[in-house]
């Protein structure tokens, strides 16, 4: 570091101390780096690009960071958008996709997300459109419902369109790019730890691939053509998205069934 910092002084380039900090990943002590005897601050996340990096590889500090600025962005429009009558619900929605849902899924096409995480901006995603629609809980209207109002797909739907959307673009790339050297690289040596690995980037586009049933073999082939595989991806993310909804229903069924057996054979009942 001592010979890379007199090279940026070779070029009249200084490197600030304070804004520069240390974060290793899969180390068992606290790196310890030192720049004209100034030591570095040891980090365990940092932001880059707007993105949070952690030493621990978790989205979880992402995902915080992500959902509150949309919700701050969200309430700056309270009175402007969400509150103004002379606005349609096409409008309002047309601009939360815009302005929210962007700042949610900023970055999101490399997500490589579990499903506790989905469900988490899934929670967020629902909870906005209710305030967009006026619905309160009270009113008892199911999500599905939510959705078809505001004419807009679940959010497991919408981040499986942008990963998959991300997947072929790259891998139409030409070949030497670093994102593509990244997707279909291998270690030469090495292996990964015992226990359950870590989720890959891989990993999740092949879940998704299984559940809109794409080919899953031969995705490469499809992917060279970029009309067909945009094709592909509309066919396949409406069958996600009509399987979503129906599980949901399916799910609510269910559970009223259970909740009226219970009721029904209860011995106390009232009288009105």
């Amino acid at each position: 570091m001592d010979s890379f910092s007199r090279a940026c002084q070779d070029f009249s380039l200084t490197i600030s101390l304070k804004k520069t900090n240390v974060l290793g990943q899969g180390v068992e002590h606290p790196l310890a780096i030192t720049i004209n005897n100034y030591e570095l601050e040891v980090v365990h996340e940092f932001t880059y690009l707007v993105s949070t990096i952690t030493d621990s590889l978790s989205l979880d500090p992402e995902i915080n960071r992500r959902i509150g600025r949309a919700a701050s962005t969200f309430a700056r429009l309270t009175k402007r958008v969400w509150e103004n009558r002379k606005l349609t619900t096409h409008t309002k929605v047309a601009v939360y996709r815009a302005c929210v849902f962007s700042t949610l899924l900023y970055g999101s096409e490399t997500w490589r997300l579990y499903s506790r995480q989905e469900r988490r901006l899934n929670a967020f995603h629902l909870r906005s459109l209710r305030r967009i629609l006026d619905i309160t809980w009270t009113d008892r209207v199911t999500n599905n419902e939510v959705l078809a109002r505001a004419q807009i797909p679940s959010l497991f739907t919408l981040l499986q369109q942008r990963r998959l959307r991300w997947l072929g673009h790259v891998h139409c790339m030409s070949d030497g790019r670093i994102q593509k050297d990244l997707l279909y690289g291998e270690l030469a040596s090495g292996k990964r730890a015992q226990g359950q690995p870590h989720l890959r980037f891989k990993d999740v586009c092949k879940r998704d691939r299984k559940s809109l049933k794409t080919n899953v073999e031969r995705w490469e082939d499809i992917a060279s053509d970029r009309s067909h595989w945009r094709l592909e991806l509309r066919r396949g993310l409406k069958r996600g998205e009509e399987k979503l909804r129906l599980a949901a229903e399916e799910k609510r069924t269910r559970r009223e069934s259970s909740t009226k057996t219970t009721l029904e054979d209860s011995a106390f009942k009232c009288s009105r």
